[in-house]
């Protein structure tokens, strides 16, 4: 049985309390076979939020087959309604736990934060770089539709479900997209994780987290415009204090634009393809 945790950042005596990433083991679903089954730890996961209908994401999602390297998993997110393939799981971790506004986006080990296509490029330097050392499960197990595990740290274990998923339009596979998720109390020690194996084929991303909002840094050579990824209500209502009402309209102005961009692309292109055909 899931229990709820609690998604948002709490504030203690010495000051606010963010979401932290101590563990995360890979599970095949090879290993069903196998009793009971062990998974593998890794160095980095890499968290890649995308779309069926986002242009910029075809050549993200190349870039991301040709990384080629064993210590780092990636699973990719689907937060977009438009998506057939839309899991509101993933909607609400895009959201209200990694608090991004911009597909695509990629998460690195829950710290750090690539934005937009062309950042998202930078991925093999920015793994190449990044030195994580995961821990927190020991006794962690698969047996009898269950999961059994003992934690060190941590308020919450996240079972995320990976397949590959084919892409409703063009001739390709998302190779390991999340479909579904369970979460259960660390101090726990097990949870029943049956539904998730039904038909499965791919792997389970097991996290071992403490719950709350993450606080993201860029990771990127080239940030966007300087703008902090974290900002909270209060330091939003400082900074508008602090910037004149026509600076405002202007930046929100240059938000909106960008964020009607893809619909604009989509629009022009299928206005593009109506014509060809008339003609």
């Amino acid at each position: 049985m899931t229990s709820s945790v609690p998604s948002t950042a709490y504030v203690s005596a010495e000051g606010p309390v963010y979401a932290t990433m101590y563990d995360v083991v890979i599970f095949d679903s090879a290993c069903l076979e196998i009793t009971p089954c062990t998974g593998d730890r890794i160095e980095h996961l890499v968290e890649y939020y995308g779309a069926d209908w986002c242009e910029p994401c075809e050549l993200i999602e190349h870039e991301i087959e040709q990384l080629n390297r064993t210590d780092t998993f990636v699973m990719q997110h689907h937060p977009s309604v438009l998506d057939t393939s839309f899991l509101s799981a993933s909607k609400l971790r895009f959201y209200d736990e990694h608090r991004l506004l911009f597909l695509p986006s990629l998460v690195i080990n829950s710290e750090g934060l690539l934005t937009g296509s062309s950042q998202a490029l930078e991925l093999p330097n920015v793994l190449s770089e990044r030195s994580t050392s995961f821990e927190g499960f020991t006794d962690l197990e698969l047996s009898n539709e269950s999961l059994t595990w003992q934690a060190s740290q941590g308020d919450k274990v996240s079972v995320w479900r990976t397949e590959a998923v084919e892409h409703p339009e063009r001739n390709r596979t998302h190779p390991t997209l999340a479909t579904d998720v369970r979460v259960f109390n660390a101090s726990n020690g097990s949870g029943n994780v049956s539904s998730l194996l039904q038909d499965w084929n791919g792997s389970l991303v097991v996290m071992l987290e403490r719950s709350g909002v993450y606080l993201l840094e860029s990771d990127s050579s080239n940030p966007t415009g300087g703008f902090d990824l974290n900002v909270d209500e209060e330091q939003s209502q400082v900074l508008s204090q602090k910037m004149s009402p026509g600076v405002t309209a202007s930046l929100w102005t240059v938000i909106l634009i960008a964020c009607l961009l893809p619909a604009i692309y989509m629009r022009w292109n299928l206005s593009k393809q109506h014509s060809e055909e008339e003609e």
